[in-house]
């Protein structure tokens, strides 16, 4: 690749176009497009200079910019690394400048923020530094710049270092990646090889690696994921391949990520005049495909939405010139048009050029040239006319980062969407299957779509023993769990359930009111007892454990409130997140609902729960409900994901305007019968306050389920109120809260800024609604994940307290389901919850308006 081109992140183009504008009016650089000088002939070889140049292209108008950057200039070079750390600043390292010789081993940023000028500058570094070399990656994974393999002029490598750009003095470190067994494998020592890090989907926060070639001169297929765990540790991963053939061996290629499919571009191998598909590596199902060819190697590549570009590099019909044309393949046509070349089955099938050819004839019009006219603003507009990119596909890969010197704070522009895939758990009898469906094919929420990390804040965990062990090792059995046949019984003494309260007491009070979380993270919502039903999440979408089936080493996981009350095992409940919060500090949040508050849960069944299984009295001050109560007036009140999604078990009401609001709220909070001060009316509306009834209800009205009486102290709010505080507080994007039954688990309100998570099912035995968690993966896309109500032969919900207190009625029930259930169900769900019908308890006065429907 000639001078300094950087390598988007994958579907990022769109996101950058801005910058490029502004690049091309005001920051010096000249309207030109890069060109290949020739300096002189050998025979009929043509050799080329190296260049220091830097271009950027702006899509929308296809306008070629060179940049003409002050400061530090970087030596002309090639086979060097470059990463973006921003969306206006790039960072390069390495590579080789002629005649033997290896460029410095200075980190490199261009700054291109300035409206009137670009800036080059040497980064200052403390320390060893990763030395010259050529031939190698540099991906950047928020907050680090990973430089792996190359070769230092001596030999090829194989190490791996990283720097943290959050991190002021700068300094570059050497990892040592773990090697567990005595077969442990790792990667060979490679040059000219891949490395891309990959934001969506199972393999989300890995970079992975493929390809290149051995000190001997081999050329390599393999492909490789490198993930640090919470702990710290670093460790390879050998991805699987379940269907398809790998990719012929290369070198020279790129490879980028549309979503979660890798994609590795061009690439030569032994025969420098055969020209290789390009292979799309789905990571969801361990297949490999082969698509059209862009017949380039030592090229640049990027994408946008479907769309992989292509520029520059070497063509195999004329393997000694380099090109300067850019090239566009539509990726939804190119695989469309492999299924019709192999029937749509993954045989074998021999990845030459013949295969490349006939794949590129399947659909000619997959790969387009845009050097000939058009450009590549007619190209986006073009293939977006007859293959829509998917909603909100221009934040998919866009990476948020911190830069790399010195500077204002700069949040990431790109939106936090709700995936159009949800993930769902079904079940018949003994057997289960999770499958992922189309979020269209979910009734309730197909109507509103609208068609227009890695270094986490880890705490010190607990030493191994105790309660919370104990704990953990006798409750956490997601597949195998069952009920003891007493349930007058419970697992633990009410001391020992003391002694675990006031160990997480002490946690709480040193937490912030307002969480500062990052992602990936679960948000699970109200649980209230339902403990068969959170085994059974944990058991479908893994489980915050370190062991089988556990991912709490990658992993944060949000508990929205309301773990108590109404269902048959709230202790289970609250003592294994209770035990989970000891151990995991940093990883398990527990933020308040409702019902953690003594007058609620004093007749909502926690209290006589604790009294009949714990056999103790629970007027007594040191009793284990009242321990209970005390830990939950310290719990906090809210967290916020990646500065972007607020998170909180009610909403906004009408009195909440900002986060500084919540956040400066002091403890122990006790939460007011009767609000009589705005502080106790924030409280309310923290807690209790619900979304309007649909988005055509505006503003702050009664809410008449919660309060008959009227008072006007528990309410609902609007659309408008959602939108107006999600702009005065920015970068927020989204609010996530719990507290209401919703059919499918999850809702969206406020054109898809609020979403409502319930996570038990079937709530208190009426309504048949599904549960769910959201996964906000590290791109900041919220994936729902169901499970839906199964037959039991336990009762799990208290039948004595449905008899007393009718639960709250849920949000609109959907006409009808399309995930094969029983039509009978459909049926008796509907019957029994319509909406606004359900059976109300008449208040005995404004103090009990709240309670009522609790």
């Amino acid at each position: 690749v000639r001078g300094f081109v950087c390598n988007p992140w994958p579907g990022s183009a769109a996101v950058e176009l801005a910058p490029m504008q502004a690049a091309a009016r005001g920051r010096g650089g000249t309207a030109s497009k890069p060109e290949y000088v020739k300096e002189q002939q050998h025979g009929e070889i043509p050799a080329y200079t190296i260049t220091a140049d830097a271009y950027m292209l702006e899509a929308a108008s296809d306008t070629w910019t060179r940049v003409q950057a002050e400061g530090t200039v970087p030596s002309a070079r090639a086979a060097h690394a470059a990463a973006c750390v921003d969306h206006s600043q790039m960072v390069i390292y390495g590579g080789a400048t002629g005649g033997g010789s290896l460029s410095s081993d200075e980190l490199f940023l261009l700054d291109i923020r300035n409206e009137e000028r670009s800036q080059w500058m040497s980064v200052p570094v403390l320390g060893p530094t990763p030395g010259r070399r050529y031939g190698h990656t540099m991906t950047f994974n928020k907050p680090l710049l990973i430089v792996f393999g190359g070769n230092n002029g001596q030999q090829a490598e194989c190490d791996i270092w990283v720097l943290d750009v959050e991190r002021s003095p700068f300094q570059w470190n050497e990892v040592s990646v773990i090697q567990t067994g005595s077969h442990a494998r790792c990667p060979l020592p490679r040059v000219y090889h891949s490395a891309e890090v990959c934001r969506e989907g199972p393999a989300a926060g890995m970079m992975v690696v493929f390809g290149g070639r051995t000190p001997d001169n081999r050329s390599l297929k393999d492909i490789w994921g490198l993930r640090q765990h919470r702990d710290g540790r670093w460790d390879w991963v050998e991805a699987p391949t379940k269907r398809g053939t790998p990719p012929e061996p290369r070198f020279q290629h790129s490879a980028i990520f549309l979503n979660s499919r890798l994609l590795i571009v061009g690439g030569r191998g032994s025969d420098v005049n055969k020209a290789l598909p390009t292979a799309v590596y789905d990571t969801e199902t361990c297949e490999w495909r082969n698509v059209a060819s862009v017949n380039r190697f030592r090229h640049a590549c990027w994408g946008m939405g479907p769309l992989l570009f292509s520029y520059g590099g070497f063509d195999h019909k004329s393997p000694s010139a380099p090109t300067a044309d850019l090239q566009v393949l539509d990726l939804d046509r190119a695989i469309a048009a492999s299924l019709a070349t192999t029937g749509g089955a993954l045989e074998e099938v021999a990845n030459d050029a013949e295969e490349s050819s006939a794949l590129r004839a399947a659909a000619p019009d997959s790969v387009m040239n845009l050097q000939s006219g058009g450009g590549a603003a007619s190209a986006i507009d073009g293939f977006a006319g007859a293959t829509p990119p998917r909603h909100a596909t221009q934040a998919e890969g866009a990476a948020r980062a911190t830069p790399a010197v010195p500077a204002a704070s700069e949040h990431w522009s790109g939106d936090v969407r709700v995936s159009r895939d949800v993930y769902v758990s079904m079940e018949k009898d003994f057997t289960h299957l999770v499958k992922k469906v189309a979020i269209e094919s979910l009734e309730d929420e197909g109507r509103k779509i609208n068609h227009a990390n890695v270094m986490a804040n880890v705490g010190q965990a607990a030493a191994p023993g105790g309660i919370s062990h104990f704990v953990i090792e006798h409750l956490l059995q997601p597949t195998t769990w069952q009920p003891d046949p007493d349930p007058n019984r419970f697992l633990l003494h009410a001391a020992e359930v003391g002694q675990l309260c006031e160990q997480v007491l002490e946690i709480f009070k040193s937490q912030d009111m307002v969480l500062k979380l990052r992602a990936p993270i679960k948000v699970y919502g109200d649980i209230h007892g339902q403990y068969l039903d959170l085994m059974r999440l944990f058991a479908r979408y893994k489980a915050p454990t370190d062991g089988d089936n556990g991912d709490i080493d990658s992993m944060d996981y949000l508990f929205l409130g309301d773990f108590v009350d109404r269902g048959s095992f709230s202790l289970e409940t609250v003592c294994l997140l209770f035990a989970l919060k000891v151990k995991y500090p940093g990883q398990i949040h527990l933020i308040r609902g409702n019902h953690e508050d003594p007058t609620i849960n004093a007749i909502y069944g926690f209290r006589d729960e604790c009294r009949r299984r714990l056999k103790e009295d629970t007027d007594e001050p040191d009793s284990c409900w009242n321990k209970f109560n005390r830990a939950f007036e310290y719990l906090p009140l809210g967290a916020v994901v990646e500065d972007r999604i607020l998170c909180l078990h009610g909403g906004i009401g009408g009195s909440i305007d900002n986060i500084k609001q919540i956040d400066e709220m002091e403890r122990p909070v006790h939460v007011a019968q009767i609000p009589q001060t705005p502080h106790e009316q924030r409280i309310t509306d923290i807690l209790w306050s619900d979304p309007s009834d649909n988005d055509s209800v505006q503003g702050v009205t009664m809410n008449e389920t919660r309060d008959p009486d009227g008072t006007g102290r528990i309410v609902k709010f609007g659309p408008d109120r959602v939108k107006d505080f999600l702009a005065a507080n920015k970068p927020l994007s989204m609010v996530i809260r719990a507290h209401e039954c919703v059919m499918d688990g999850f809702e969206r309100f406020a054109d898809g800024k609020l979403i409502t998570v319930f996570s038990a099912t079937d709530y208190c035995g009426h309504h048949k609604n599904a549960g769910a968690l959201l996964f906000i993966r590290r791109d900041l896309t919220v994936v729902p994940k169901l499970i839906y109500p199964v037959e039991r032969n336990v009762n799990s919900w208290d039948q004595s307290m449905l008899q007393q207190r009718p639960p709250t009625p849920p949000r609109p029930v959907p006409r009808a389901r399309r995930l094969g259930e029983d039509e009978k169900a459909i049926g008796e769900a509907t019957s029994l919850a319509p909406r606004g019908q359900a059976t109300r308890p008449k208040a005995r006065g404004p103090a009990l308006s709240r309670v009522a429907e609790a």
